[in-house]
């Protein structure tokens, strides 16, 4: 069995990344897409081109298989920025974590 102690110190590192994130409130798995978009009314500027258009932030991810798209209110914004960068974080700590296993495995070492 594997102790805390017996691992590198790159890998408590890790674990101990994993756990600062963890303790904070907020995690939302998807991707964060600007979209453009007329609104229909007849002498706004969103009618006069593409780059007048106006943008609102949607989070995409898939649930049960199928994509979709959630509109993110502007006063939120922000917080679901942060709980998607957090969720990146974890995915990317954990795929260190995972790699280091590996490299365990494949070295028949605990």
């Amino acid at each position: 069995m594997v102790t805390r102690a017996s691992l590198s110190p790159a890998e408590r590192q890790l674990y101990s990344t994993l756990h600062q994130v963890l303790s904070r409130p907020g995690l939302l798995r998807g991707s964060l897409v600007e979209m453009r978009r007329t609104c229909g009314k007849e002498g706004c500027r969103c009618r006069k081109g593409r780059r007048q258009r106006h943008g609102s932030l949607y989070l995409g991810l898939k649930l049960k298989g199928k994509q979709h798209m959630v509109y993110v209110p502007r006063d939120w914004e922000d917080r679901v920025r942060e709980w998607v960068g957090r969720h990146h974080e974890i995915r990317d700590v954990l795929e260190k974590l995972s790699l280091a296993w590996l490299q365990r495995l494949q070295a028949r070492k605990e």
